[in-house]
């Protein structure tokens, strides 16, 4: 009787399985609004709705789609910290999270955008920051050297590599590179300039202070000196307009210096035509005598 039963039983089984079953709506938990597998129309076709208060799992053999109940959805991990989360295996180690996006930082944060490994001794883009920003690299125990506004609680986009910060874009508009930088055109926006140079009241240094200037300090004035440059770096939109000032005073140098030239030939000219004039006399007068 058993073994005739359960015959009969796995053929009603089997055919549950082997038709299509039509359905309105399937609910569980004794609870039809919050838990429940239906449909909703779309053009030319139909769609599934999936309500489970508690969250939704999807498994297969090589991945996991977890969506949360507080609306956090996660890629190969049950427990994503923020709005999306991608992690390399299907496990909750934090260590293997590739990537977040998320409102807000895994502790309270404003970030927007996280992807690496989430710890502080390999790669991470500013995970659990007050900032919101970008950051990339391995920034465990990083310092930056020269400058202390580049710290460890900045937000905007930065790029560590060997506990140091290489590149950076900070929210105030100030950036790092901590390397060469090559372009095809750069422009340089700084004010003022250095037209003050031409204000009639302009104190412009004699040539005699400016040789003192530079026995004494092997330097031009108003420039600092090599030594001050190789420390601290060169401002280079600052650097600009100081040498464009030093061009602007050598031109009005050059200007005094075409002046005196000029009035040094009229008087070159002068003097060679008095010249002419007094040999003529004296040719004059010894004509005379003879």
């Amino acid at each position: 009787m058993k073994k005739t039963l359960s015959v009969i039983g796995l053929i009603v089984f089997g055919s549950l399985f082997s038709q299509d079953i039509a359905f309105d709506k399937l609910y569980g938990n004794a609870d039809p609004a919050n838990y429940y597998l239906t449909h909703y129309p779309v053009s030319g076709s139909d769609g599934l709705d999936i309500k489970w208060f508690g969250g939704i799992r999807l498994q297969t053999t090589g991945s996991i789609l977890q969506l949360l109940n507080n609306g956090n959805v996660g890629i190969g991990t049950i427990e994503p910290q923020t709005r999306f989360e991608v992690a390399k295996e299907n496990n909750n180690s934090q260590n293997l999270v590739m990537a977040r996006f998320s409102a807000y930082g895994a502790t309270g944060g404003s970030n927007m955008i996280s992807i690496g490994y989430h710890n502080a001794a390999n790669l991470e883009i500013n995970s659990g920051y007050t900032s919101s920003g970008f950051r990339y690299g391995n920034y465990a125990d990083f310092n930056i050297e020269n400058d202390n506004q580049f710290n460890t609680n900045f937000g905007g986009i930065n790029f560590i590599t060997s506990k140091k910060i290489q590149m950076a874009i900070m929210p105030n508009g100030n950036a790092l590179l901590n390397g060469k930088f090559e372009a095809k055109e750069i422009k340089v926006t700084s004010s003022p300039t250095a037209d003050f140079v031409f204000e009639e009241n302009y104190n412009l240094p004699t040539l005699e202070d400016i040789e003192k200037h530079i026995k004494e300090k092997k330097h031009l004035p108003e420039i600092v000196s090599a030594k001050v440059m190789e420390k601290e770096g060169v401002n280079v939109g600052e650097f600009q307009i100081k040498l464009l000032q030093k061009i602007e005073e050598l031109t009005l140098y050059s200007i005094e210096q075409n002046k005196q030239i000029k009035q040094l030939q009229e008087e070159n000219k002068t003097l060679k035509s008095q010249s002419e004039e007094i040999n003529k006399k004296i040719q004059q007068i010894l004509s005379m005598t003879k």
